[in-house]
């Protein structure tokens, strides 16, 4: 067998252009300096960076405009806000003051929504797993559930023929 023999490594400086959503590089970047008319500096200064910031004008602006696009269509359309998608209070308040019903994947998430006053016919109990528990509650409640197997299917026959 033949000794390999050693072989220096090299390194290659690779220039980093930040991408778009679509791939290819970004060759004018804009540099966001104010959300909402405050100032990024402002926000940054006062709570430290990095920060997340929302805008709840443009989350209202975005839900009006697909609302008014889907109701002129479908007149009795319901939105639900997906806790899973962002369960922080304020961002789902804005929602549910927007309309939107809960939607749910988790007895944390229901529980949650049930704190911020949703009533449980109006929360959305969806997901893979939910334990009988969990979902004699939400039968309880008036809850639409979405049922994802035949094991949740049996156990909502078995809360049914309990209480008959």
């Amino acid at each position: 067998m033949e000794k390999l023999t050693y072989e220096k490594p090299t390194i290659n400086k690779i220039d980093f252009a930040m991408a778009s959503k679509y791939g290819s590089p970004i060759t004018t970047q804009k540099i966001r300096t104010e959300i909402d008319g405050v100032s990024v500096n402002e926000l940054t200064e006062k709570f430290g960076s990095p920060i997340f910031v929302f805008s709840q004008k443009k989350m209202e602006e975005l839900y009006t405009n697909l609302y008014s696009a889907f109701s002129s269509r479908y007149p009795d359309v319901q939105f639900g806000w997906s806790y899973k998608t962002n369960y922080l209070n304020e961002i789902c308040k804005v929602f549910h003051d927007l309309g939107s019903c809960a939607e749910v994947v988790s007895e944390f998430e229901y529980q949650k929504a049930r704190a911020l006053g949703i009533e449980g016919k109006d929360i959305i109990f969806n997901g893979p797993y939910k334990p009988y528990e969990d979902l004699k509650i939400a039968v309880q409640e008036g809850a639409k559930i979405h049922v994802d197997n035949l094991f949740e299917l049996d156990d909502l026959e078995k809360l049914l023929l309990s209480w008959i």
